[in-house]
């Protein structure tokens, strides 16, 4: 197992970096703040989710116009709500999936998927403590992957990175944990008051 996890790092790097020279190319000069890279609860898919504050600030604005503020009225207090339309909070700031900018449809990331989903294919009698030590295992070579991305120069110091997993009550534990090894103190201070916003 252990080697399957040293190849898939090095499987991810490859993929990220070939992503996010794509990436670059397709925002121009628009600035990076914050970078992803999403799992599901299975661990058996991965992509990498990219966003800028030009992105952010179309988004911020779409989510200010009197409709959509209603819509929100439906499921966020007044307060909150208040604070999204005078601008003061942005509801997609670190939500990955709200993100303008992602790996493609034939991504190296694609084939990532496939290895995890082969293995967990293999593991499927495997008993919760075998399943519990590949999902811990897979989140610690995607930490390292994306630690030895940014020390390399593929995320500029600026940008918050972190993992996440979508629809799972996990995720606000994973993404705090990856946030705060990833970034610096002052970045993660950032990143955890946005969540505490949403997370209580």
């Amino acid at each position: 197992m252990e080697q399957f996890f040293l190849g898939l790092q090095t499987d991810i790097k490859e993929a990220v970096r070939r992503e996010m020279e794509k990436i670059r190319k397709e925002m121009g000069k628009e600035r990076i703040y914050g970078a992803a890279l999403v799992t599901d609860s299975d661990c058996v898919t991965l992509f990498l989710a990219v966003n800028t504050e030009e992105a952010l600030a179309k988004r911020d604005k779409a989510d200010q116009a009197p409709k959509r503020l209603a819509m929100l009225r439906e499921y966020w207090p007044e307060e909150l709500v208040g604070r999204v339309a005078d601008g003061s909070v942005s509801l997609s700031r670190f939500v990955p999936d709200e993100w303008a900018y992602s790996d493609g449809t034939d991504s190296g990331l694609n084939q990532v998927s496939q290895q995890l989903y082969d293995q967990e294919e293999a593991l499927l009698d495997a008993d919760d403590e075998i399943h519990e030590k590949f999902q811990e295992q897979f989140l610690e070579t995607v930490t390292l992957a994306f630690e030895a991305l940014r020390n390399e120069g593929v995320f500029e110091p600026e940008t918050v990175c972190f993992i996440s997993m979508s629809d799972d009550s996990q995720a606000s534990e994973i993404e705090d944990a990856s946030a705060r090894r990833l970034n610096t103190a002052e970045q993660y201070g950032q990143f955890k008051a946005w969540a505490e916003i949403f997370n209580g």
